[in-house]
């Protein structure tokens, strides 16, 4: 099973994830060609306990694995239109809710390793604003 780490750059807290490359071939393929990378997250709105950003220029997204009701620790890439996507994590309960209603994404996997502590930085952005994260293959 493939895996990433993400990682806070400015407090070096970190979490490990292990993507679902059975259940979602193609979008878990699009990620992996495209990392490492950083890129800053924000706060969700709308989603509850999530931290976003949005990817330019994704190479290639299939609807593979889609919910809108993601686990705790889940991660999800979300269709946004002009090969544009977001990369979106849950710390904590959430939907994948935006402007327009409820969304699908891709569930590419999950925090297995981290989750606690990752959580904790993650709710900062509330309060401190958008943070650097890095996400990388391990």
């Amino acid at each position: 099973m493939k895996k990433i780490k993400i990682t806070f750059v400015k407090s070096g807290i970190s979490a490990t994830a292990e993507l679902r490359e059975d259940k979602c071939p193609v979008v878990v393929n699009s990620l992996l060609k495209i990392l490492p990378m950083e890129m800053k997250m924000i706060h969700a709105k709308w989603g509850g306990g999530e931290i976003c950003t949005t990817l330019q220029n994704f190479r290639e997204y299939a609807h593979e694995n889609e919910t809108c009701l993601p686990s705790i620790g889940e991660i999800l890439i979300v269709p946004q239109g002009n090969n544009a996507v977001a990369f979106d994590i849950w710390y904590d309960r959430g939907w994948a809710f935006g402007p327009t209603g409820f969304v699908n994404g891709a569930a590419i996997g999950s925090i297995v390793k981290g989750l606690s502590e990752f959580a904790a930085e993650a709710v900062k952005l509330q309060s401190e604003g958008a943070q650097v994260i890095r996400v990388e293959k391990i």
